[in-house]
């Protein structure tokens, strides 16, 4: 367990975006052992049933990253250590949930509202592109419900005052995280868009009356495609985890601004 004082990294302090990615990034690829042996049972639940698993994910990745910014450092803990934490985080996972399905039904509804009186799509783009600039500040609600203590009340409170003083900084930083995000999950799901284009073919093939031969194993070969696609996205999301920790840490900083050469 790292507890010596030049293994602490202090997550609130005031740092740049490109730092928070860099920084994040490396410091959860750098524990990724011992975090996947904190997070496996999650994990691989949710590879295979992501409903309801995925919250379950959620909750013990959020547990670790507050113990991460309460310590400074990455305990070597497990399920049943951080059971009450995971708890806690439960419910705050599903509030997030929450946030996001409301954001998708109203991202829905701006873009087909237009169509349904019959404007061009380009205004539903529009009115959805404005929409997500608007509610921008939204995500730094997220990262104060994952991260810090508050109650969901506060977290909004002063989630969305802090995000839209931060606007410019919080903008590109989730333009390059979430574009890396994509990079990164698109390539690993390049087996599994394989498969589902071959299963396709030979779905169009056997209405035609064509015979398939395809392999014995062929079943199986579809089952680790699509594992494969969602324990990368999963493991992307763990890593990247850090980064909005330490941006959320810049953001709701507590001690002197430092310059970037002491970070």
């Amino acid at each position: 367990m790292e507890t010596r004082e030049e293994n602490l990294f202090q997550v609130k302090k005031e740092r740049s975006y490109i730092s928070c990615l860099v920084k994040g990034c490396s410091y959860g690829f750098k524990h990724l052992g011992l975090l996947l042996r904190y997070i496996w049972p999650s994990l691989l639940l949710t590879c295979v049933l992501p409903i309801p698993f995925v919250f379950l994910f959620a909750a013990q990745l959020d547990a670790i990253l507050r113990k991460w910014t309460e310590l400074g450092y990455i305990p070597n803990v497990t399920l049943r250590i951080l059971r009450h934490d995971i708890e806690k985080c439960a419910y705050h996972s599903a509030v997030k949930v929450l946030i996001y399905v409301l954001w998708i039904l109203l991202s829905s509804f701006l873009l087909y509202l237009p169509i349904l009186f019959g404007f061009s799509i380009w205004w539903g783009l529009g009115a959805l592109t404005l929409s997500w600039l608007l509610l921008l500040p939204l995500s730094v609600v997220i990262m104060q419900i994952s991260y810090s203590q508050m109650s969901v009340a506060e977290c909004f409170k002063t989630g969305m005052k802090t995000g839209y003083k931060n606007y410019g900084k919080l903008f590109v930083f989730e333009f390059l995280s979430n574009l890396l995000i994509m990079i990164i999950v698109l390539l690993g799901s390049i087996p599994c868009i394989v498969i589902s284009a071959l299963c396709l073919q030979a779905y169009h093939g056997s209405l035609m009356g064509d015979v398939l031969d395809l392999p014995v194993l062929f079943p199986l070969y579809v089952i680790l495609a699509e594992v494969t696609g969602i324990a990368i996205c999963l493991i992307t999301l763990l890593v990247f985890g850090f980064s909005r920790c330490l941006m959320w840490g810049s953001l709701v900083n507590e001690v002197p601004t430092e310059t970037e050469a002491d970070i």
